[in-house]
């Protein structure tokens, strides 16, 4: 059985390496603009929008700190994106596709996989992406954003779901509804990571959620329901 992939951590650390740290006050000086492909220029906006907001900047104009970032004119900014809220909606997407890693590389994978060890390198990975952003954690996962980008990539519930199926095929996972299982618990790693952000210690809250999909998920749970009352408020017969 094949265990996926690195920790959270060290994945995340290749990743943030990527990113521009920004210096806010001093800006980033740049003596003149450099010719880039229009795919190339779109890429280092992105990466210096993701750079100040994750270095924590004063909301204020956004536009002109990403374009001072990447050494860009301010009209630049808008040829390749429609408003800042655009721009919002491309960073979602690319740090969505960054905190999803261990899933997609474990769907990847043609032979059994460890279902349980991908669940835990995936909440750490979660958690890690979102908690870097700080205060602008909100703004970036919790804003209502444009659909410019619609259809274009998996959400994380969608590849969870798709993780999910593939468990159970496998025989890690016990039967469930797919689709409501993997819609709760990617809302309760959201969740768990909000509280991490928050302040609470980081291995709990990831014990805490692969607890909370083993109970779920397992082959040997036993999921209590509740009978129906009768019309007289007591349990049938």
């Amino acid at each position: 059985m094949a265990r996926v992939g690195a920790s959270g951590e060290a994945r995340l650390r290749s990743s943030s390496s990527a990113s521009p740290s920004v210096d806010l006050p001093q800006g980033v000086a740049t003596s003149r603009r450099r010719r880039l492909a229009p795919d190339d220029r779109r890429e280092e906006l992105t990466e210096a929008a993701i750079g100040v907001l994750r270095a924590g900047a004063d909301e204020g104009n956004w536009v002109a700190e990403v374009t001072r970032a990447a050494g860009a004119a301010k009209g630049t900014f808008y040829v390749y994106f429609t408003s800042w809220e655009h721009m919002l909606a491309v960073v979602r997407e690319r740090l969505i596709a960054e905190s999803t890693t261990p899933i997609r590389d474990a769907l990847a994978v043609g032979e059994a996989v460890d279902w349980w060890a991908v669940l835990e390198d995936q909440c750490g990975r979660f958690f890690d992406v979102v908690t870097q952003f700080g205060r602008h954690h909100a703004l970036i996962f919790h804003s209502v954003l444009p659909g410019e980008l619609g259809g274009r990539s998996r959400s994380g519930s969608t590849l969870l779901a798709e993780a999910i199926e593939r468990g159970i095929a496998e025989g890690c996972f016990g039967p469930v509804d797919v689709e409501a299982a993997a819609q709760m618990l990617f809302a309760a790693v959201h969740a768990a990571a909000d509280a991490v952000l928050a302040g609470g210690d980081r291995d709990r809250w990831i014990e805490a959620c692969t607890a909370l999909a083993r109970g779920y998920l397992s082959p040997a749970a036993q999921l209590v329901t509740t009978p129906r009352l009768t019309e007289e408020g007591t349990p049938p017969a």
